[in-house]
């Protein structure tokens, strides 16, 4: 297994290539939001049609919680999706409250290959083979650096 690392927030057309090839190379995606925190609903709202299930959790990626659970949505990886998570943001870390849900997380054969944790501007792959990590290259600007643990 291996780890790569963002080194800085995917912008502009590097943030709409990542989304292109993280819904084109994964079956689903979440994000969570926080009964502590207030969101832009309309937005929300853009995704009900493709979400597949909702559930609450203390722990979800890279996230454990001491306080209340979080609700995530799993919404389907389609080309509408994708057109969506193109145009609500900008970059990355747009994925924030009080605009945006958070942490958004790829997954293929419940596998979470990608995943982010945007309040602390923290994203990274998971790669398990040679497949995922020839993906990377097809981002355009993306910079990522592999960790060694």
């Amino acid at each position: 297994m291996e780890y790569w690392t963002l080194l800085e927030n995917p912008t502009g057309s590097t943030y709409r290539n990542l989304m292109q090839v993280l819904c084109e190379h994964s079956e689903v995606f979440y994000f969570i939001t926080r009964k502590e925190l207030t969101y832009d609903w309309n937005t929300m709202k853009q995704f009900t049609p493709y979400i597949m299930e909702t559930y609450k959790t203390k722990k979800w990626a890279n996230t454990i919680t001491k306080g209340p659970a979080a609700t995530v949505y799993v919404v389907e990886a389609n080309v509408e999706t994708c057109s969506l998570l193109q145009h609500v943001a900008h970059s990355l870390y747009d994925w924030v409250a009080p605009n945006l849900p958070e942490d958004l997380t790829f997954m293929k054969n419940k596998f979470e290959w990608f995943s982010c944790t945007t309040h602390e501007e923290f994203g990274g792959f998971t790669i398990r083979s040679d497949y995922y990590r020839n993906i990377l290259g097809q981002i355009n600007g993306l910079k990522v650096i592999k960790e060694d643990y």
